[in-house]
């Protein structure tokens, strides 16, 4: 799964202290401390909305990065409530469960950004080890960068040094990400801002490809030279990049 931190756009359901070794990203040791304790709390409407902003309500999804179904356990977490395969092989049902359980024992701590953007609860997290790939950012700019002028709110794409190892890129299906994704969830737009913000930029990972997403796709063309037809949007050369170029 991605990394556990303190910050409202880390990801996914993840593994519990019990299961210390991450199955993706290299970690191998994170204590987590949970402030939420309100199992009791949820609702069949709150798992609704989880699955809507962690995959899009789509439970059969699989796009190749770690993740599965609509909660977007990664194999170790989903193995470890004792299924079988990945979350994606299961039914609704099933994943539904599995998606209480894991709630039931740890609060909404595993779904940290969802949880608070959708305002599920609360949940701390500190890491203790990190990446033999990457270097785990925990101070990280306020909010974005953004800031008011007038009405109007303005992005300031911000960005801290990481070591993060060049890697080939996934598939691009040839749809550019744009300011028309600001208000539908996409996968690729998701997929895309992980890793950006494992780059070290400060960007909400949502799905939605809103304003804050555009200002960074237009800072990161800029820094690296590359040629885009409608700057503040994502092609295939934006999106090969932020996998294969080095962390400058």
């Amino acid at each position: 799964m991605s990394v556990l931190r303190p910050r409202k756009h880390a990801k996914h359901a993840k593994p519990s202290v019990a299961a210390p070794a991450l199955a993706a990203g290299g970690i191998t040791a994170v204590t987590v401390v949970s402030s939420s304790g309100t199992a009791s709390a949820a609702t069949a409407d709150d798992f609704r909305r989880l699955r809507v902003c962690e995959s899009g309500g789509n439970y059969a999804i699989n796009t190749g990065n770690g993740y599965y179904g609509a909660y977007q356990f990664d194999r170790r977490t989903w193995q470890g409530l004792g299924y079988s395969g990945t979350a994606n092989q299961h039914p609704a049902a099933v994943q539904d469960e599995g998606a209480r359980r894991l709630q039931a024992a740890r609060g909404w701590q595993p779904w940290p950004a969802c949880s608070k953007k959708l305002g599920l609860g609360r949940s701390t997290t500190t890491v203790s080890a990190q990446s033999t790939e990457e270097r785990v950012v925990v101070a990280r700019a306020s909010r974005g960068g953004q800031r008011n002028e007038g009405s109007r709110r303005v992005f300031k794409a911000k960005v801290v040094k990481v070591a993060l190892a060049p890697t080939p890129a996934p598939f691009f299906n040839g749809n550019d990400l744009t300011l028309d994704d600001a208000d539908r969830f996409r996968i690729g737009v998701k997929m895309w801002q992980d890793r950006m913000s494992k780059r070290g930029w400060d960007l909400e990972v949502d799905g939605f490809f809103g304003p804050q997403s555009a200002a960074v796709a237009k800072r990161f063309a800029y820094q690296k030279d590359i040629a885009v037809a409608a700057p503040g949007t994502v092609d295939k050369a934006v999106w090969d990049a932020a996998w294969t170029l080095p962390v400058s």
